[in-house]
């Protein structure tokens, strides 16, 4: 009897044992295992530093959620907060058992709190989430229920900008479930769902150090690695925002040579994981065009002092030497390519006589008056602003053709500040049966400006009627020939 209860007695310790190891460690500052971390189909993944009074919003937002608290947790991870953002945490976590809040020091940068969120999660998806934003009261349960449906890897849910924040609404349309990988490079931000295998199979986590773009180079390479990757449209799922303090990470001034190195980062991320080697390169120019070369917009590069703009010229140089081969330039458009040919030669002086002429290369033209004659027609424009401009030429486009004439303008004798266009007969038969679109292309201090719709002016009277010809103002307003 004795020998028994010992054994007994031995059992019950090795059981307690046992339970205790398997059992999750919970560390200081961090209260432990949500209520639905065994069942939860996602977690919300939330970096939380000095968030106030934005963390009320979306955590109310979370509380709010339709989808069953069993099938979500929410894991806040608070960096070192100064605030009263930590405080407010712990009010969450004591009234919602599926939320749970873990404090740490201060790291400096989300990308540490987001993988502490990630080693700190079981459920299938993660879903990363910014303490500043909100969520509308249906998204986790049509993002769970659509994720689970289609067997997607990375969900990327319709973003709704507020308070000025810019979204590519063009992204948005329509849900995809299949999205074309270069189209959704577009959107480097890591307020996506993210399949969790996809992220421990390739050990995909984020730069802990300061490091700009660390989100873009965690979602290239998710982007890449998915076998699928959808978009989800039917819904303002995630509003995004821009603080009103000012405080937003990408607010942030940055520093040339550091950022252009993120963006190098994720073209040889790109490179390297994407199969078809030509579709790489026009993956790179994409990311060069928006990350690097709109820095020279003119009332973007005209704020940066001399020895700043240097800088960006000189890394973005280097960047252009490693991964824009001179052939993929004529890809872009004429500015952006103007842009890039300076860049790479390191002319700071043109770039800079560039944005100087930049408003002139973009003058609108209007149609002052318009005739048209048996399969012909003269056309007469104003610019604006108008100035000397070396050449103008009318660009003349066949909808469904793919066909493009420009013709030179001549200044119109008769009326200063005016030029002419003739459409010979001989250049429109070749359009006969089509609707055509009209342009203007102005070339000023030795730059090329991108052709610009002629806009009909009020004062012009359109429709004009000729024999198989009629000039007329579309629905936006612009100047076009029918000859069907």
């Amino acid at each position: 009897m004795i020998v028994r209860d010992r054994v007994a007695a031995l059992q019950r310790r090795m059981k307690r044992f046992t339970a205790k190891r398997k059992a999750p460690q919970v560390l200081p500052g961090d209260s432990g295992p949500s209520s639905s971390a065994e069942t939860a189909r996602v977690s919300v993944v939330i970096p939380v530093f000095n968030a106030m009074p934005y963390l009320t919003e979306m955590l109310d937002s979370l509380e709010a959620q339709e989808l069953d608290q069993a099938l979500f947790e929410v894991i806040a991870v608070d960096d070192g907060s100064t605030d009263a953002s930590g405080k407010l945490l712990d009010e969450y976590v004591r009234k919602n058992p599926h939320f749970r809040v873990i404090h740490q020091p201060n790291s400096g940068w989300p990308g540490k709190p987001r993988n502490v969120g990630i080693a700190a999660s079981k459920a299938p998806y993660v879903f990363f989430c910014d303490a500043d934003d909100r969520l509308g009261p249906e998204t986790l349960r049509r993002m769970v229920d659509y994720a689970f449906a289609n067997d997607v890897d990375v969900l990327v849910p319709k973003l709704v900008g507020v308070n000025g924040r810019r979204v590519q609404a063009s992204l948005f349309k329509v849900t995809e479930v299949d999205v074309d990988r270069r189209r959704i490079l577009g959107t480097l931000s890591p307020q996506k769902m993210i399949r969790r295998e996809l992220l421990e199979s390739h050990a995909i986590r984020f730069h802990e150090d300061k490091v700009r773009l660390e989100d873009g180079m965690v979602m290239a390479r998710c982007y890449l690695l998915a076998n699928r990757v959808s978009v989800l449209a039917d819904y303002d799922y995630y509003f995004i925002r821009t603080r009103d303090d000012g405080l937003n990470i990408s607010s942030e001034r940055t520093v040339p040579e550091g950022y252009t190195w993120s963006v190098g980062e994720i073209a040889r991320i790109i490179k390297e994981n994407e199969p078809d080697p030509g579709r790489g390169d026009l993956m790179v120019l994409d990311l060069y065009r928006r990350k690097c070369l709109r820095i020279y917009d003119p009332e973007r590069f005209g704020r940066l002092g001399r020895s700043i703009r240097g800088r960006w010229v000189q890394a973005h140089a280097d960047f252009v030497e490693r991964f824009v081969p001179k052939g993929l330039e004529s890809e872009l458009s004429p500015i952006f390519r103007q842009r890039s040919q300076l860049v790479r030669m390191r002319d700071l002086a043109g770039l800079e006589r560039l944005a100087d002429s930049e408003q002139l290369l973009r003058a609108v033209p209007h149609s002052a008056s318009v005739s048209v004659g048996r399969r012909s027609a003269v056309l007469n424009f104003r610019m604006e602003p108008d100035s000397s401009f070396e050449r103008l030429f009318l660009v003349l486009r066949g909808r469904g053709r793919g066909n493009e004439d420009r013709l030179l303008l001549e200044p119109d004798p008769q009326a200063a500040g005016s030029y002419l266009g003739v459409v010979p007969e001989t250049v429109l038969g070749d359009y006969s049966g089509t609707i055509v679109d009209c342009f203007v292309e102005a070339n000023a201090n030795g730059f090329t400006g991108p052709p610009q719709r002629v806009m009909a002016s009020d004062d012009t009277p359109l429709p004009v009627l000729g024999d198989g010809i009629k000039a007329y103002a579309t629905v936006h307003g612009n100047l076009s020939l029918d000859l069907r």
